[in-house]
């Protein structure tokens, strides 16, 4: 999960450069929330 979720935020900041700071963010705050809840 964790790694799907950063490949996918990666990807998408790829895609959408405007956002690609917002989106890092988030993905980096995904794949934290899953190794938390140890996913």
């Amino acid at each position: 999960h964790t790694s799907y979720g950063t490949l996918l935020g990666l990807v998408l900041a790829e895609a959408k450069p405007e956002r690609a700071q917002e989106l890092a963010k988030r993905a980096w705050e995904f794949g934290q929330s899953r190794v938390i809840c140890g996913a």
